[in-house]
């Protein structure tokens, strides 16, 4: 990331970012090669996870101040939302960024220096959420160092699975129906009546999902260009109908 420049002020800095941003985005990208959008866009998922971490930082600063009462709002959240006028959504990211800047201090600074990006970064905090506390930053850091080192979401998945497994298996007293207890499923619909899927699938659940959209959305020949992505949201759908 080279040395970072020296600003005045917190102000100054931001001047700067804006003005920055402002020029890339008056740039005609068609006049550039590909090679130069590739640099820009490795460059703005880098600027994207960096301003992730400054936000964090400010917004936990904040909201440990109450900052948001002077304007007379009840939560920093809520601030967010009636201040900068972003979605309820959006604010509810952002403050579970600022309380992850005290749970996963690695991470944000991981972030902070663009090692990995802010989806990334997220995904890690989720998986090692479920961890015992006091293995969530050997953990964190396994896992950073691992996404640093090239490896994708679904061997990253795969090793945050072996650390919940391990931290299982070594704790036998644990409640046995804690797991069963935590399973949810969230379906928002969205304009024209798309949706949005998360889930908290028990592992008996995940088991038996994973096994029928493999079945199902398995490639139908030479010629099928689907992603991986897009053929499992075709095999739901055939599970679906099926049904």
């Amino acid at each position: 990331m080279g040395t970072a420049p020296v600003f005045a002020s917190a102000d100054e800095a931001l001047d700067m970012v804006r003005a920055g941003l402002g020029y890339l985005a008056a740039t005609d990208a068609t006049q550039l090669g590909a090679a130069a959008h590739a640099r820009c866009l490795k460059a703005f998922e880098q600027a994207d996870a960096i301003g992730t971490a400054a936000r964090a930082s400010f917004l936990a600063a904040f909201t440990a101040g109450q900052g948001y009462a002077d304007d007379a709002a009840y939560s920093a959240r809520a601030w967010l939302i009636h201040q900068t006028h972003i979605t309820a959504g959006a604010a509810v990211g952002h403050t579970a960024w600022a309380r992850r800047s005290g749970t996963h201090p690695r991470v944000l600074a991981a972030l902070a220096a663009g090692q990995v990006p802010e989806s990334v970064g997220r995904q890690i905090c989720l998986w090692t959420d479920k961890l015992p506390e006091d293995r969530r930053d050997t953990s964190d850091t396994f896992l950073l160092d691992a996404a640093a080192g090239g490896l994708g979401l679904e061997e990253l998945a795969a090793m945050a699975a072996q650390l919940y497994e391990r931290s299982r298996s070594e704790q036998p007293d644990e409640d046995p129906d804690a797991a069963f207890q935590d399973r949810g499923v969230r379906l928002a619909t969205t304009f024209g009546g798309a949706g949005v899927l998360h889930g908290d699938l028990t592992a008996e659940c995940a088991a038996i999902v994973g096994q029928v959209l493999d079945a199902l959305g398995a490639k139908a020949g030479k010629e099928d260009g689907r992603s991986r992505e897009e053929r499992y949201h075709d095999a739901l759908a055939e599970a679906m109908r099926s049904l």
